[in-house]
Formats: C-alpha cells, sequence, structure tokens
C-alpha cells in the first residue's frame, strides 16, 4: 500500500458521513501532516487525485465509498465505476464534466451537490460564503493607506504586540479572536467580515473556550499554507504583501505566545517565507478574508456559529 492509499484511508474515515464537496487540497496538507508523509504537500495532492481517477483500482473500499469519495472530491466519474453502478441499478445523475451531481445509497441517503471552484467544504465547514467585493473596494479604501497602483496596503502596526503567554497546552481563543477583529479592522475588510469577529469577542469575553495548542498548529499550518498557495505576482484591487504579512505574522506570534506552544505555527511562517526568498507575491484582502474565516471556523465553535 503507497502513501496515497494511506492518505485516502486517513481522510475518507473523517469525511464519510460529508454530503457537501470538500476541498480535496486542504485535505491533503492535513493528512500529510498526519501520516507523516515526507515530500511536499501538492505532490501526495496530486497522488491521491491519481488514485481517486482510477479509483476502480483502489483497494478496500466498496462502491458506495468509491462513489462518496469521487462525489466529495469532484472527480469525473470513471467509465469502470460507472458500468459497475449501472450494474447494481444505482441512482445518481452526472453534470456535464462527468462529476457525481445526485447519488443515493442502498440505505435511502441522498447525497446532491452542484460542482464548483468558489464553494468548497473542508472538515464539514464552508470556506467561501458568498462574498461582495464592493464591501472591500467601496469603503474608502483611501483612507487604508493605499501606496500604489496595485492597491498595495501597508502593513504597519496591524498586530498588536502586547505579550500574552499560556503556561499550559491550550490557547484561550478570545485573545486570538481580539486579534482578528483589530487586523479586520485595521485592512478595512468587509463589514459583515467585522461584525462577525465583534460578536465573537462579545461571546468569547463571557467564555471560557479553548482549542489545544496542537490542533491550533495544525489547523494555522493547513490554512497559512494555502494563503501563500492563493498568493500572486500580480493581484489587482487592495492586496497585501505576502513577504511582509508573514513577517509580521512570525513577530506577533513569536512576542505574544510562549514559543514552545507556538512552535508548529512559527515554524510554517518561517518556512514559507523561506520559500518566497525574494520573490514579491501579494494576496488580496477578499482573499484573506476568505482564509481567516475558514480558519477561525475551525478553531472555534463560536466563530462558525456567529452570522
Amino acid at each position: 500500500m503507497d502513501s496515497s492509499e494511506d492518505a485516502i484511508r486517513f481522510i475518507y474515515t473523517r469525511i464519510k458521513d460529508f454530503k457537501n464537496p470538500e476541498h480535496l487540497e486542504m485535505w491533503a496538507e492535513w493528512a500529510k501532516i498526519q501520516i507523516g508523509y515526507k515530500k511536499p504537500a501538492h505532490a501526495l495532492y496530486n497522488a491521491i487525485l491519481r488514485r481517486l481517477q482510477k479509483i476502480e483500482k483502489l483497494r478496500g473500499f466498496t462502491l458506495k465509498e468509491k462513489a462518496h469519495l469521487l462525489f466529495t472530491f469532484s472527480v469525473p466519474l470513471s467509465l469502470a465505476i460507472a458500468e459497475e453502478l449501472n450494474k447494481e441499478n444505482w441512482t445518481y445523475d452526472l453534470d456535464e464534466k462527468q462529476r457525481i451531481k445526485f447519488f443515493t445509497t442502498e440505505e435511502g441517503v441522498v447525497y446532491k451537490a452542484i460542482h464548483t471552484k468558489s464553494e468548497k467544504w473542508f472538515k464539514g465547514v464552508k470556506l467561501n460564503d458568498k462574498q461582495n467585493t464592493s464591501d472591500i473596494d467601496g469603503c474608502g479604501i483611501e483612507t487604508a493607506r493605499v501606496q500604489d497602483d496595485s492597491h498595495q496596503m501597508d502593513l504597519h502596526d496591524v498586530f498588536d504586540t502586547e505579550t500574552i503567554p499560556e503556561q499550559n497546552e491550550s490557547e484561550n481563543l478570545h485573545q486570538w479572536i481580539l486579534q482578528i477583529e483589530k487586523f479586520a479592522n485595521k485592512l478595512q475588510m468587509s463589514e459583515e467580515f467585522q461584525t462577525k469577529a465583534k460578536k465573537a469577542v462579545v461571546v468569547l469575553s463571557e467564555t471560557d473556550e479553548i482549542v489545544p495548542y496542537r490542533d491550533f498548529n495544525d489547523i494555522f499550518r493547513v490554512c497559512l499554507r494555502s494563503i501563500t498557495r492563493d498568493s500572486q505576482r500580480i493581484e489587482h484591487g487592495p492586496s497585501l504583501n505576502l513577504q511582509k504579512l508573514l513577517m509580521q505574522i512570525g513577530d506577533h506570534l513569536e512576542k505574544s505566545f510562549e514559543y514552545e506552544s507556538m512552535r508548529g505555527a512559527m515554524g510554517v511562517t518561517l518556512e514559507e517565507s523561506e520559500k518566497l526568498g525574494e520573490e514579491v507575491r501579494k494576496i488580496s484582502i477578499n482573499t484573506l478574508q476568505t482564509k481567516i474565516d475558514a480558519m477561525m471556523s475551525l478553531l472555534s465553535k463560536t466563530w462558525a456559529e456567529c452570522v
């Protein structure tokens, strides 16, 4: 059994009850960490995708599980699996790209979805809620220190650097989301996002919601790599210099939290910064907002429930 099969088994045990298209690249990032895959995450993603494209050869999975994998990761149905489904008289339907958009199991469970790049889920949490770009483009962006024609925004003093070290094994989410609220305000993210952050701060000030440092570091690692992967050399509209953003994040983590507890988060920040070298890449405010929302939804039940 190769690493891609190990990864698929690891992933399937965690998505078997999900009914929406999941983000395969983020699952590959997560699986790489958990199974100890030595090569880059994109190599594991490509290996998994190749396995799914020839899923009839994948061992140890039932027909239902194979169909569910193809549905969940928006992979076109192979002719061999289609023949098996027809032989078993399954009820299913395909979209124009031969992806399963509807099927029912023998137990009567219905799976139905429209496959789009703009709407994916990770660990059952929706990543890309509809966002109106005018929320950012039309909110007086000139006051957010636009520096040049590329709308690259200044990162000076984006993060507060008050020291809040923790001596236990969990991160108190109130302090973290408080920083997110200030960050969103300084970068003039959408009013909807800022309102969500403010609500979360208020609710968490009255609770003690925590997340184990190990989970925090793992989720942070996946989301930060997703941010760098989606950066561009040229970004139209309000954007940030990715290298400066990573440096700010690293400084904030080092000054605000105990090193040992944030070792994983600090390590991936340094790693992604070193990969960039002197290459100038930018990340749009819209994309950054979406990534932060996804990360916080995974970290905090309170955040996910604030709408």
